[in-house]
């Protein structure tokens, strides 16, 4: 295995683990208290989740070429 492509899966991984993060938080601040969420925090999460996967996507079709 190159060391680009090791490097590659490296990010990969980080990335799933920052997701796995911001999902993790999201359904604690979300579900698990009883204060009111605004809803620009809701789209914040909304767009860390959806940039993270698109990161993902990105390196995992670059890992495949």
């Amino acid at each position: 295995m190159t060391k680009n492509k090791e490097e590659l899966e490296q990010k990969i991984l980080e990335l799933e683990e920052e997701l796995e993060d911001i999902l993790e938080e999201r359904e604690f601040v979300l579900a698990k208290t009883s204060i009111h969420v605004p809803g620009v925090t809701v789209a914040k999460f909304e767009q860390e989740i959806n940039a993270i996967k698109e990161k993902i996507a990105a390196l995992k079709k670059q890992l495949e070429s």
